[in-house]
């Protein structure tokens, strides 16, 4: 499953029919006048529909569940919906394996309403809404931890474990901003894991089991050789974007059987592959848990691949630059470079 964090577009000037109206979620078109209404701008979390003819649709799994519930005849739908599936994307990955069971139940809800003639108005209701109608944030906002792997200086050593601020964390349609004092900046592309069990002292193959889903991700750094001697210059604002989705382990059998391509203002800079990941992700997870405690929502990033034909950008970013990285059966996530406010 293709989970997202989004905000909706403020439609309040649409009059269309059939939408909804100044933040309204348009529920007695469904006749379920119970259902409160949504506020716009706040975040939520959402699946991305796979197939059909609204194929990458974005449904509020949350509100879809509580349809679902009030069609049952569920006495108080909303707060069931609130219970087994929290709206919003921490709460959701806390609550974990049960929240994931109930997002399944809401999307194959939406999928075969969606299909119908006879079905619930979805889409009139808001319930499901187009791609443009939304503005995808990052999967997790505000991590507990954020933790990176550097390159080593010497290749015979292993590479370095570090923390970045989690103000580093943007999403898909935010833009890295180039250092004010004009420091460059170079960037790569990487996989991001996160964390749907607490975690403490693991084996390997218990790290990899509280994997939640995987992201793509960029980090953004000094443009410079050899290892990470600060993290301060990693971890400026917005210099970690993921997403575009969290895609769900399940989805994901084998982390290190992934293509990983990176390239810059239409220039490939690296064509690689996640067996070429400088530490095993199972290793990796559990050698962390063995010095602290890893949460839900915690964020690792596995590096940069080693192999491939290049492993860093050939330049320093310039305002106007696009950054996309995709990881296959992740996604594609790309970024503009904008210089610095």
């Amino acid at each position: 499953m293709q989970l997202v964090a989004f905000e909706r577009h403020d439609r309040s000037d649409d009059r269309s029919p059939g939408r909804h109206e100044k933040g309204s979620m348009g529920a007695a078109a469904l006749g379920f006048e119970m259902l409160e209404a949504v506020r716009h701008g706040s975040r939520r979390i959402g699946a991305i529909l796979p197939v059909g003819e609204h194929a990458g649709a974005v449904v509020d799994l949350n509100r879809a569940l509580a349809v679902k519930l009030a069609a049952e005849d569920a006495g108080a739908p909303e707060c069931e919906a609130d219970s087994l599936l929290p709206s919003d994307p921490l709460a959701f990955l806390q609550r974990l394996p049960l929240s994931l069971e109930a997002a399944s139940a809401a999307l194959a809800f939406a999928s075969e309403a969606l299909a119908r003639f006879d079905a619930p108005d979805l889409l009139g209701a808001g319930i499901a809404m187009a791609r443009r109608e939304v503005r995808l944030a990052a999967p997790v906002q505000r991590p507990g931890k954020l933790i990176g792997v550097a390159p080593p200086s010497d290749p015979s050593r292993p590479p370095g474990l570090f923390l970045k601020a989690p103000s580093a964390i943007a999403g898909p349609e935010d833009e890295i901003r180039l250092p004010a004092g004009g420091m460059p900046l170079g960037f790569h592309g990487e996989l991001a894991l996160v964390i749907g069990r607490r975690l403490r002292n693991a084996t390997p193959d218990e790290a990899l089991a509280a994997v939640a889903g995987y992201c793509v991700a960029i980090s953004a750094h000094p443009f410079a050789e050899g290892a990470v001697t600060s993290t301060v210059g990693w971890s400026g604002d917005g210099f970690a974007p993921i997403g575009p989705a969290l895609v769900t382990a399940d989805e994901i059998p084998n982390p290190h059987d992934l293509r990983l391509q990176t390239r810059l203002s239409g220039e490939s800079v690296q064509s690689a592959h996640t067996k070429e990941l400088p530490l095993r992700l199972p290793e990796l997870i559990a050698e962390l848990s063995l010095s602290m405690s890893l949460a839900p929502g915690d964020v690792v990033l596995s590096g940069a691949p080693l192999g491939g034909r290049s492993r860093k950008a050939p330049r320093p970013l310039r305002d106007g630059d696009v950054i996309e990285v995709e990881v296959e059966r992740v996604g594609r996530l790309a970024v503009y470079v904008r210089a610095g406010a």
